[in-house]
């Protein structure tokens, strides 16, 4: 296994990364997104990067804990920029666990060549802002890209769309315009998370407070009274 996979941090346990399961997370550095409210900037800004793992000091462990893990989450950045990914993901297959990859959705073949050849199991992709807005927030791209990764997931159910819920930003109208873009997508699919100020790519938004839970429940009963339903929390 080559270690220039470039993993950037290796969280051992995590009972939050993929809901319901005890997992270990694995994050890779490098993203073509620059989303001002960011909680990983060291994975980001070229600048800010430490030094890698080795990927076999991972998988060593992913082979002592195998049996008291129920999966693995492949998170960043953006994971599937790095060129080392599928043989990475090909040793964890052997491990016999499986995976969810966290995604900001901007390469679709890539991701779903993943999940058609196995390595793969589950897909979590960000649905950062209106499709109109993407240019502006995360950068000069199209959404497109984005646009047919969450219509895949949705279509194949193979996993959940998120929004990060970043106060003063995100109101009914905003969500309710995301919302119509996709069709099926309130069908117990997608899942608002909270904002966590702190370390964000924009110091500026470290001034914000953490999402409060009332507001998300507000958001909720907002979102229903406008025809928005089930959605995740």
């Amino acid at each position: 296994m080559p270690e220039a996979v470039g993993i950037a941090d290796f969280a051992k346990l995590s009972l939050v990364d993929w809901p319901g399961k005890v997992v270990s997370s694995v994050f890779f550095r490098g993203c073509n997104f620059r989303c001002p409210w960011c909680h990983n900037p060291d994975l980001v800004d070229p600048n800010r990067y430490t030094d890698v793992s080795p990927a076999e000091d991972v998988l060593a462990y992913l082979v002592r804990r195998r049996d008291v893990l129920d999966g693995v989450v492949v998170t960043g950045g953006e994971a599937v920029l790095t060129p080392g990914l599928p043989a990475f993901l090909e040793a964890i297959s052997r491990i016999g666990l499986p995976v969810q990859l966290d995604t900001n959705g901007s390469s679709p073949d890539k991701l779903f060549r993943l999940l058609e050849s196995g390595l793969v199991q589950s897909i979590s992709v960000d649905y950062k802002v209106p499709f109109r807005l993407y240019p502006k927030v995360v950068g000069g791209l199209s959404p497109d890209a984005v646009r047919r990764t969450i219509v895949s997931v949705l279509e194949r159910g193979c996993g959940e769309v998120r929004t990060t819920i970043v106060p003063n930003l995100y109101t009914p109208e905003l969500l309710s315009e995301m919302a119509s873009a996709i069709p099926g997508l309130t069908r117990g699919l997608w899942r608002l998370q909270p904002f966590r100020p702190g370390t964000c790519l924009d110091a500026t938004y470290n001034d914000l407070a953490p999402t409060d839970p009332e507001h998300l429940a507000w958001l909720k009963r907002e979102l229903e009274f406008r025809g928005e339903t089930l959605l995740k929390f």
